[in-house]
């Protein structure tokens, strides 16, 4: 069975591999930057919050340099904002990002899974329904952090199977800030739509090799998210 190693629970596409596999020791700039995205996307880091370069570096118990790095690829990726003459922050969260965020994402999603579903095997089918049923087993468990890890490592085994390290790379810029916004609905976990049997289905027009199957049903999933998400969202950002 394959595991999820605890790495993996944060970061972009390049942490998404699987146990075992041989990969070079992270930089202290990438360590600083997977651990302040984590502190991002969990809501550590308030959106809005002042980030300083000390008390940064203080706290993940390295220089400055690597901290400046990270804040460097954090604002690429849109997490950071670094305001003239002031001092970087998070970036704020607004409905406006959300419905942006969002409608790139069925763009580039439904893209790859087009690519991915002609070209899927049958033991790239095996795989994911074995992180498919990891996936329901940490939700039902409430085990968020472990069930927001596997959720992104099912997605993207799915379209890494026929996508380029480019559209991966987008798409996980994409995926890690759309989980700031789905943070606030696992508050009203009740309301979330059932995602299994849209998972699943997903999977199983894949496993037929029905790229325009795959692509329309993984759209509705994205469109229901994105409503539900946005219902939340909206409730959270008003108060």
């Amino acid at each position: 069975m394959c595991v999820v190693a605890e790495e993996t629970i944060s970061g972009s596409y390049n942490t998404l591999q699987w146990q075992g596999e041989s990969r070079k020791p992270p930089t202290l700039a990438e360590h600083a930057t997977q651990q302040l995205r984590e502190a991002i996307i969990s809501g550590a880091l308030a959106p809005g919050e002042t980030l300083l370069l000390n008390d940064l570096a203080k706290k993940l118990d390295i220089s400055i340099m690597p901290v400046r790095e990270a804040l460097k690829r954090l604002q690429y990726e849109g997490l950071v904002e670094q305001p003239p003459q002031k001092e970087a922050r998070v970036a704020p969260l607004s409905l406006a990002d959300l419905d942006d965020t969002y409608a790139a994402r069925i763009l580039m999603e439904t893209r790859a899974i087009r690519r991915s579903a002609s070209r899927f095997s049958e033991e790239d089918y095996t795989r994911l329904l074995k992180v498919l049923e990891q996936y329901e087993f940490a939700y039902d468990h409430n085990e968020d952090a472990m069930g927001r890890a596997l959720h992104k490592r099912f997605h993207f085994g799915m379209y890494q199977v026929g996508a380029s390290p480019w559209l991966l790379g987008l798409i996980s810029t994409l995926w890690d800030n759309s989980e700031r916004y789905r943070r606030l609905s696992l508050e009203h976990r009740g309301s979330i739509h059932d995602r299994r049997n849209e998972h699943a289905d997903v999977l199983e027009a894949c496993h037929a090799r029905d790229p325009e199957k795959a692509a329309r049903l993984l759209e509705s999933h994205l469109r229901k998210t994105a409503e539900l998400v946005y219902q939340s969202a909206a409730s959270a950002l008003e108060q």
